[in-house]
């Protein structure tokens, strides 16, 4: 029966001879245990182990019917075959997924090298990284690496450990397939497996690990291990692996190089083709050194290829006696140039014959024509010189080609007749010789394992060939299908086919195919019985220990291998072998399934190793967690329970007894002094609604109280509730907000006076009243009644703790609408949901008070009249009407203009029926002040106007009665310092310092910006006189610059009707007072505003923003449109927009640590970042000017006329391509004439320079430097703390602070300072394109400001800068305070980068800017260098003022080091 069987096989495929294995369609559950197939004894031939089709599919490869039950094997064999099983299970999951996402990686690799190089800017590293601080930077780097802080980031879940095997399994194979040498990827790989927990899931483009096994195999790597980042990373040939052959030397003339037999599975070949030992390819590699001779030429290619072929015929054609070892002899010639040459002379001819071969002009069909002839006729000739064994040879090979070997006894009559012969006529009684030959002829041989019998044939060479017989077949020859592929792809694709061995049992060729196109190596490693050579446009293959019964089959069979190996593995072309007839269709799926075995059996071992790796670690991981659990076990339950202790007891003390309170109440009611205040207080209007007051704050949660300046709202209202508190035995703590600090500290001062308190108490343990401001706390645990700014209270919210000790809330001075007052209504209004025992007042003189009261859900409104007098009011016309103003007494001061006058908002001129409406309000006035008033610009202030103003007053009787105390409404403390030297220099006046009430005889005029509005009260005042200007912070027009972009900027802008009320309601409080308006009736009643913009609506959200994530009130937008004049929702997009930009925020909203810093400090965030990166790289002086005069405004300014004057001088100052230095440079200057007491006024009029400006920079920086100190980023002593105050408070002549040198020992240097300058201010960054610039946040084309000092200057290429505005009357748009900034220091710090380490780019932001580099290692350094500063930046901002680890010192002077070399062209 199984006879019958094993006789119809052959029908289809007649003595197919090879091995079979059978695997069960549907494998029983306890049928594992044969599924591992037991390896061969060693002393069986190697051709039983090699065998096609050895290896089925299925999940574990099985070896047939004979393989062993489960039964008989050991318990180790069948863990073994369970683990197999297991690999087998992982492999056939992930595989084909792994795989692909392998090649997808490194095609991504690849095209992203080739893309981004040819789109990126050149990085000049060798310019900035010398060799000796590359190799400093370097050592570094690999102590950050040993110690662990190559990352910071965690991953977000722990991986399974079949996940990682795979993860890990995915990245080796992408790493092997771009070229990196295979033991430095397996040392990645473990690199990868420590570091797993701290690496994130990648992206789309990247694998996980890619990033940081690449920084591994940078740092570790030698620079020649490493791609070349210009040439790209070719595979190097030691990486492709051969079974049967090896490549042959791209760009040399040798035709192949001995194979490598590394992976030859114990199949050993012993001369001919293939060398047996080591030293015969050292042999070869010496031939290989041979230089041909000189250039031929082109005439002679053919006459000397047939003599350098002849000349090798010669050598290699045997003697009689070798014929007479050599079953295959008459052919050897045939193959020769397909051997290697096995003498330095042959391997000579060899390479001469390629490169004759290889030259364009050289004819190889007409070569091959006439070689033939001349082969025919030489082995005529050496026939002729041959003895009869010849002869005898070449008859028996004719008569064997007629039959075919089908029994052994065939086999062996024609053995005996040839050996009969030979001894016959050689007369040779060489019993070895006999012996050989008889070796040499076919046996039949059995695998024991399998019981299929095959024909094998021992070679001369000791090479054992296996006989395969294909049958017959019809259809398209393989040949055929060969050659139509090979010219599909090529069509100039040649093939040559080269019968090796022709017996008539054994047949063997050897087929050559030429291409016109290189082609890429074979995807798939060729099987062991085919050897393989190629070059970029050959490729060889040769049948070696496998042959067919005749030359028909034999071409066929290498004819199906080359179309597997070289097409098998193309998705496109893989459908070929469908045209192959079915005998070689079955070959082709033969190689197939035995391809598959074969990557299976590779996957598993990979697959084994990395599992190997993961278990390994999770043990260890699993060992240290036991020990860590069991040294902390036990810990912290002592610690937890007494802090709990500790809390209790701080609570039960902070809670008194109500008689504790009533007592405290007493004794300060019962003083004297209390008694004595009381009758004072009892005057003021506040006094009469005390009772209304109290009951309504006892009824509602919310009471507004609306009260005329100086009722005694401010501290009267306060001082009822602690007084009401105290007496019921009630425990309070009451906080009243103040806009200003000098409104806090003089309330609290009189209050605690009313109280009956010393002067020296407030604050102290001796009193109820304290206060609480920047930088100051006077408050003690005794203190119920605090008067605190709004910005302190702010702070406190962010402390998220609801204000659980804070019993009331009064809000004063509501009406002003600053942006932290109407914040803190956002945040009452929810916090009094969750706090319904919390009391919130809001207090005012001026106030819309039903739009509060809707806001605050219906809170009851409590009106208490003023106790003023009635205001004589006067205007600008009357002013002048009165003292008889003219231009000419002006003269002397002249009017001057902004260099960089695109900066302040435009002035609304009068439209001329504007004009004519005012003319008519001045027809009862002179013609002399008609004309007067009509030519004054109202946005300047007259101060000889003032001074002649207050003169008359003084001097005319009419007036004499208003005189007594003059108060004057100026915008800032420059106008006040010039007014004040103007008046002390008339004879009019002398100088006073004296606020209380004067005597008789003495004047006083006081005079104060809007503070004295309703900040602070001076009592005695008669007489206004206002010049109806203020300085607000404002949003610069958004039709003037970038509208994504906000900008604020300290301006001098017109009051509005409800400011003008208050001011003149100062002089009506004792009397009836006089106020004198500096601005036309007109304006006031037709052009003022009636009510102040809230700053909500007119300043950058950029702060709000900040506040609201650190409140953690929820969504900013959310939050922000709660607010009682909720700004637009563009608005606020902007604000969050810009925060990104500066990483104050993250992508998605969170606060970053930067963020929180800024919070705490009065600047737009891009100049808050300014002077926390100057801080931290010790430029702080440079910085804090430079946003000192950005708050403010440049001190340049030139007479109308003298543009081009002032232009040329402030080029004079021209420092490091910055506009902002130029300034700085400037206001060094002016410092240093200031300092050496020289004549400042001189120096400011012939430089251009305003004094004023620049009085007012010096003061905005002492106010930064004070934020700076109370953030912690500038730490002072004691000595440094007093020269501070005294600096900012004194009232001599104009002292400076002069920042410690440890925190601006860089300011000097131009390249750190514009460097943080362009850190800072990104992304607003602009790069040269063509004549222009290019803005590379949107790609908007842009030009420089006409008085920029860069403007010009054609050789620089990237600039940072502070704003864009569009020119006047013009649509292009203008850069403005523009600084140069190096490319090196844009990749440092600016943005977010990312570092693709295989392409050797830095990409900016997306798209924003891209910078290549020119090796591995400089990547490397920028890379590490970039991640270590940002490490200590938030570190900074997370704990400012403490100091580095000894690590980041190192990098910070490293960072030192880059940035102060000498660069020459600097």
């Amino acid at each position: 029966m199984a006879g019958g069987k094993k006789k119809k096989k052959p029908a289809s495929n007649p003595a197919r001879g090879f091995a079979t294995t059978s695997t069960p369609s549907k494998p029983k559950a306890d049928a594992v245990n044969v599924e591992q197939e037991e390896a061969p004894p060693k002393d069986l031939p190697s051709i039983v182990d090699k065998q096609p089709g050895e290896t089925a599919q299925g999940t574990v490869p099985v070896t047939g019917e004979a393989a062993p039950s489960g039964k008989g094997l050991t318990p180790e064999e069948f863990e073994r075959q369970l683990e197999e099983s297991e690999l087998q299970v992982l492999v056939e999951k992930h595989a084909q997924k792994s795989k692909r996402d392998a090649i997808r990686q490194q095609t991504r690799l690849e095209t992203d090298r080739r893309v981004l190089r040819s789109q990126a800017e050149n990085l000049n590293t060798r310019k900035w990284l010398p060799l000796e601080l590359m190799e400093e930077i370097l050592d570094l780097v690999k102590d950050d690496g040993r110690y662990g802080q190559a990352l910071e980031s965690t991953a977000s879940k722990q991986l399974s450990e079949e996940e990682l095997t795979i993860r890990l399994w995915t990245l080796q194979q992408s790493l092997v397939g771009t070229g990196f040498v295979e033991n430095k990827v397996s040392q990645a790989m473990q690199y990868v497996l420590d570091i797993c927990d701290k690496i994130g899931g990648g992206n789309k483009d990247t694998i996980w690990g890619m990033e940081e096994a690449l920084d591994w195999l940078a740092r570790e790597c030698p620079r020649e291990e490493l791609p070349d980042y210009e040439k790209g990373h070719k595979k190097p040939v030691s990486m492709v692996k051969y079974q049967s052959g090896i490549p042959f030397a791209s760009g040399t003339n040798t035709p192949r190089l001995e194979p490598d037999t590394r992976h030859m599975n114990g199949t050993k070949y012993d001369g001919g083709n293939l060398p047996q030992t080591g030293k015969r390819h050292e042999q070869v590699k010496k031939v290989n050194t041979v230089d041909y001779d000189s250039d031929i030429d082109p005439d002679d290619l053919l006459p000397v290829y047939l003599e350098t072929r002849t000349k090798l015929f010669e050598l290699q054609t045997p003697s009689p006696k070798t014929a007479l070892l050599r079953p295959n002899g008459r052919n050897s010639t045939q193959s020769s140039p397909v051997k290697s040459g096995a003498d330095p002379e042959s391997a000579k001819l060899l390479r001469k014959i390629k490169r004759i071969e290889d030259d364009v002009l050289f004819d190889k069909y007409l070569a091959d024509q006439q070689w033939e002839i001349q082969r025919i006729k030489l082995e005529r000739d050496a026939a002729a010189r041959r003895n009869v064994v010849d002869i005898a040879q070449e008859s028996a090979d004719s008569q064997e080609s007629e039959t075919l070997v089908d029994s052994d006894d065939e086999v062996s009559r024609e053995a005996a007749k040839i050996g009969a012969a030979l001894l016959e006529e050689t007369d040779s009684d060489d019993d070895g010789a006999v012996a050989e030959l008889f070796a040499s002829l076919p046996v039949n041989e059995v695998d024991p394992l399998t019981g299929k019998s095959t024909t094998v044939v021992n070679g001369n060479d000791g090479i054992k060939v296996t006989i395969r017989d294909f049958g017959k077949w019809t259809g398209v020859n393989p040949a055929r299908v060969l050659e139509e592929a090979c010219r599909s792809r090529d069509s100039s694709a040649k093939l040559y086919y080269t019968l090796v061995s022709d017996t008539s049992y054994s047949n063997r060729h050897c087929l050559r195919i030429t291409w016109s196109k290189t082609q890429d190596p074979l995807a798939s490693d060729p099987p062991p019985e085919i050897k393989y050579n190629f070059s970029a446009k050959t490729q060889e293959f040769t049948m070696i220990s496998v042959s067919t019964p005749d030359t028909k089959q034999s071409e066929s069979y290498i004819a199906t291998i080359a179309l597997f190996l070289i097409f098998g593995s193309s998705a496109k072309e893989d459908k070929v072998f469908l045209r192959l007839p079915a005998n070689w269709r079955d070959l082709w799926t033969e190689y197939a399934e035995r391809k598959k075995a074969k990557i299976e059996e590779t996957d598993r071992a990979a697959v084994r190793e990395f599992r190997d790796m993961v278990r390994k670690k999770q043990d260890q991981e699993e060992e240290d967690g036991i020990l860590i659990h069991g040294a902390f076990r036990n810990r912290g339950t002592p610690r937890a329970q007494e802090l709990n202790e500790n809390g209790l007891d701080k609570s039960l003390r902070s809670q008194l007894a109500p008689e504790a309170y009533q007592s405290i109440w007493a004794e300060k009611s019962s003083t004297s002094s209390y008694q004595h205040m009381l009758r004072s207080r009892m005057q003021l209007p506040m006094w009469g609604f005390k009772e209304v007051v109290l009951s309504a704050i006892d009824r509602e949660q919310v009471v507004i109280v609306c009260g005329e300046t100086g009722c005694g709202k401010s501290t009267q209202v306060p001082a009822f509730i602690l007084e009401h508190q105290l007496s019921q035995g009630k425990p309070c703590k009451i906080y009243c907000t103040e806009p200003r600090r000098i409104s806090a500290i003089s309330l609290a001062r009189r209050v605690s006076e009313e109280l009956g308190e010393r002067k020296n108490d407030l604050g102290t343990s001796r009193s109820l009243v304290g206060y609480a401001i920047r930088l100051e706390s006077n408050t003690s645990k005794e203190t119920r009644l605090v008067y605190a700014t709004t910005g302190i209270v702010m702070r406190m919210l962010e402390g998220s703790n609801d204000l659980k000790d804070i019993t009331h809330i009064v809000l004063d001075e509501v009406h002003e609408r600053t942006i932290d007052s109407d914040f803190l209504l956002i945040v009452l209004r929810k916090l009094m949901i969750r706090r319904p025992d919390l009391k919130v007042i809001l207090m005012s003189a001026t106030v819309d008070a039903e739009r509060f009261s809707k806001y605050l859900h219906g809170a009851p409104v409590l009106n208490v009249p003023g106790r003023t007098f009635p205001v004589n009011v006067q205007y600008l016309e009357d002013a002048v009407e009165l003292t008889g103003y003219s231009v000419s007494d002006n003269g002397s001061q002249e009017k001057y203009e902004d260099l960089d006058d695109e900066v302040d908002i435009p002035k609304e001129g009068l439209s001329e029926a504007a004009k004519v409406e005012n003319t008519k309000t001045l027809r009862g006035y002179s013609a002399k002040t008609r004309i007067m008033v009509s030519s004054m610009d109202e946005y300047r202030i007259e101060f000889e106007l003032i001074t002649q103003l207050i003169a008359k007053i003084a001097t005319d009787d009419r007036l004499s009665m208003y005189s007594k105390a003059i108060l004057v409404f100026l915008p800032g403390i420059a106008e006040i310092r010039q007014l004040n030297d103007m008046i002390v220099g008339n004879p009019y006046f002398s100088s006073s310092c004296c606020l209380p009430c004067t005597a008789p005889g003495i004047r006083k005029i006081v005079l104060a910006t809007n503070i004295a509005e309703t900040g602070i009260t001076i009592p005695d005042v008669t007489c206004v006189i206002d010049t109806g200007k203020h300085r607000e912070m404002r949003r610069v027009h958004p039709a003037l610059f970038d509208e994504r972009r906000q900008l604020s900027r300290l301006l001098e802008t017109f009051i509005s009707k409800a400011n003008a009320k208050q001011r003149r309601g100062r002089a009506g409080r004792v009397q009836e007072g006089l106020c004198f308006h500096l601005f036309t009736k007109y304006r006031h009643d037709e052009l003022m505003a009636d009510q102040q913009t809230p700053e909500l609506l007119r300043l950058s959200l950029q702060d709000l923003a900040i506040r609201v994530k650190i409140c953690k009130l929820g969504g900013i937008e959310e939050t922000l449109s709660q607010a009682l004049d909720p700004p637009s929702t563009k608005n606020i997009r902007r604000a969050i927009d810009a925060l990104i930009d500066v990483r104050a925020l993250t992508a998605g909203e969170d606060l970053t640590p930067l963020g929180i810093q800024l919070a705490r400090l009065p600047l737009d965030v891009f100049l808050g970042k300014l002077i926390l990166l100057g801080s931290i790289f010790k430029c702080l002086d440079a910085v804090v000017t430079i946003a000192a005069i950005l708050s403010s405004k440049s001190p340049f300014s030139a007479p109308f006329g003298s543009r081009a004057q002032a232009d040329t001088v402030r080029l004079a100052f021209r420092r490091g391509d910055s506009d902002l230095l130029t300034v700085y440079n400037a206001y060094l200057a002016w410092k240093r004439v200031c300092i050496t007491g020289g004549q400042e006024y001189q120096f400011c009029r012939k430089n251009f320079l305003s004094p004023q400006t620049l009085s007012n920079i010096e003061d905005l920086k002492g106010q930064l430097v004070v934020c700076l100190v109370d953030s912690g980023f500038l730490p002072l002593t004691e000595l440094e703390r007093i020269s501070l105050n005294r600096t900012r408070f004194s009232s001599k002549r104009r002292q400076f602070f002069d920042i410690p040198q440890r925190a601006n020992a860089n300011s000097d240097n131009d390249i750190i300072t514009s460097s943080v300058i362009a850190w800072s201010f990104y992304p607003k960054l602009l790069i040269r394109d063509g004549k222009g610039f290019r803005n590379c946040a949107n790609n908007q084309s842009i030009s420089l400001h006409p008085s920029s000092v860069n403007k010009g200057h054609h050789e620089l290429k990237w600039l940072s800068y502070y704003h864009i505005m569009q020119a006047k009357h013009l649509r292009f748009y203008n850069a403005h305070e523009t600084t140069a900034v190096q490319e090196f220091a844009i990749t440092l710090l600016c943005g977010d980068v990312r570092c693709d380490m295989f392409s050797g780019v830095f990409i900016l932001d997306g798209n924003r800017a891209r910078f290549a580099v020119s090796d591995w290692k400089a990547m490397l350094v920028i890379k590490t260098l970039r991640a270590r500063l940002r490490d200590i930046l938030t570190r900074s901002f997370k704990n400012p003022g403490k100091p580095l680890t000894s690590q980041q010192q190192k990098w910070m002077e490293v960072w030192q080091k880059i940035f102060s070399q000498e660069f020459k062209d600097k």
